[in-house]
C-alpha cells in the first residue's frame, strides 16, 4: 500500500464532482482537522483575486525504489480562469529525502497565457536516489542475480512550449538536458560485474516536436476529457559521440461515474527510441508513472508499451483511495513487444487537498 498526498487544484462545478463514496457532513472531528490543513492553506477554494495561493503540505511515502521517506509538496496557484484556460497556473515544488538515503527536489511549472491558448510547461529534477539495474531486456530483468544496486546523481531539465492550432488541438517544441552519474555501485553476484560496468556517467540533449490533443478539465489532477499526445525527439549522447531518437505516443481519459461513487481512468503509453541509446536513456517499466508495484528500472530496453486502468474512489471527507491494474512489455524491437508481458495490481490510499 502507498500513503501519498493528492492535490486537486481546482473546484469543479457540482454536475463535474466525482462522488464519495459516504457522504461527509460538518462534524467536530473533520472541522478540527479542516483546521489544521488551514495552517498549510489547504483549506479553501481557489481565489484569482489572492494572487499566489499556497499549500505546504507534509508527505509520507513508500516507494520499493526510495523506502520509507518524508518530504514537503509546496502547490502555488496563480493566474485569472479566463474562459480560454479554465485552470489556474500550477507550481509544484517537492524537496524529499528516504531512508536509503535518495534526496532530492523536483520543479514543474505549468503556466497558461494568452487565454490558454498558449501553455509553457517546465519540469526540473535535481537528486541523488537509490536504483536498480538489470541490464537490457525481459530476460535480464526476469534475473535475480543480474540485480545491480547503484546510486545515481541527475540533473534533468526539460522545458516544453505549446501553443493552440485550433480547438483543443496544440503543437510544441520542446527541449531536454539530462547529466546523470552513478556510484556506490554494489552486487551480491559476481556473474553481474559486466552489468555493473555499464552504468557510466552521462549527459544527453535534444529538441522535440510535441502534438497534443487535450480536452482535460485541469493537466495536473483530471477528473473528466482526454489526452491524446505525440513526441517526437531528436537526442545527441554528447558522452559517447552518437545520436538516437525517442518518440513517445500517449492516450488517456478521465471520466466521473456519477450517479456512482468514483472515477475511471485509464492510460495507454507507447516509448519507442531508434539508434545508439545510452543505458539511462532506455524506456523502462515502473516507479509511479508506468507500472507501479514494479521497481524502477529493472525492465528497461529500446522499446516499451504498457497500458493501466485506475479505479478512485473518494470515500469520506479528504480520504479516499485508488485501485489500479496494469500490463506492460519491454523488446529490444517493436516487432517483439507483448511477447513478455508483465502485469501489476495494487491500491493505495491518498489525503487531498479540496482545492
Amino acid at each position: 500500500m502507498l500513503l501519498c498526498a493528492s492535490l486537486a487544484t481546482t473546484s469543479l462545478h457540482a454536475e463535474e464532482q466525482v462522488l464519495p463514496l459516504f457522504e461527509a457532513k460538518p462534524n467536530p472531528t473533520t472541522d478540527a482537522l479542516d483546521d489544521v490543513l488551514s495552517i498549510f492553506g489547504a483549506e479553501q477554494e481557489y481565489d484569482a483575486e489572492q494572487g499566489l495561493n499556497s499549500s505546504y503540505i507534509p508527505a509520507v511515502f513508500y516507494t520499493p525504489e526510495q523506502g520509507l521517506g518524508l518530504g514537503l509538496l509546496y502547490v502555488g496557484l496563480y493566474g485569472a480562469l479566463s474562459e480560454g484556460a479554465g485552470q489556474p497556473s500550477s507550481m509544484v515544488i517537492n524537496p524529499y529525502a528516504s531512508s536509503n538515503g535518495s534526496i532530492g527536489i523536483t520543479f514543474s511549472n505549468k503556466h497558461f497565457y494568452n487565454s490558454g491558448n498558449d501553455r509553457v510547461f517546465t519540469d526540473i529534477k535535481v537528486f541523488d536516489d537509490a536504483a536498480v539495474y538489470y541490464g537490457r531486456g525481459n530476460d535480464n530483468g526476469q534475473q535475480d542475480d543480474n540485480k545491480v544496486d547503484f546510486k545515481e546523481q541527475v540533473i534533468d531539465v526539460k522545458p516544453t512550449w505549446l501553443t493552440r492550432v485550433k480547438g483543443d488541438y496544440f503543437l510544441g517544441l520542446g527541449g531536454n538536458i539530462k547529466s546523470v552519474r552513478p556510484h556506490e555501485q554494489e552486487f551480491d553476484d559476481p556473474s553481474a560485474a559486466y552489468l555493473a560496468q555499464e552504468l557510466t556517467d552521462n549527459t544527453s540533449y535534444g529538441v522535440f516536436l510535441s502534438n497534443v490533443y487535450d480536452t482535460r478539465d485541469n493537466v495536473t489532477n483530471a477528473s473528466k476529457g482526454t489526452l491524446l499526445q505525440a513526441d517526437i525527439g531528436y537526442y545527441r549522447d554528447a558522452t559517447n559521440s552518437a545520436d538516437f531518437g525517442k518518440y513517445s505516443l500517449k492516450a488517456s481519459q478521465y471520466r466521473s461515474l456519477a450517479p456512482l461513487p468514483g472515477l475511471l481512468a485509464w492510460q495507454v503509453q507507447a516509448n519507442l527510441t531508434s539508434g545508439d541509446v545510452p543505458w539511462n536513456q532506455l524506456p523502462d517499466l515502473g516507479g509511479s508513472d508506468a507500472m507501479r508495484g514494479y521497481i524502477l528500472g529493472r525492465y528497461r530496453d529500446n522499446q516499451m508499451m504498457m497500458g493501466q486502468v485506475e479505479y478512485r474512489l473518494p470515500v469520506y471527507w479528504r480520504v479516499g483511495v485508488v485501485f489500479w491494474g496494469a500490463a506492460g512489455t519491454v523488446a529490444d524491437d517493436v516487432s517483439g513487444l507483448w511477447d513478455n508481458t508483465l502485469a501489476s495490481g495494487r491500491y493505495g490510499s491518498a489525503i487531498e487537498d479540496q482545492r
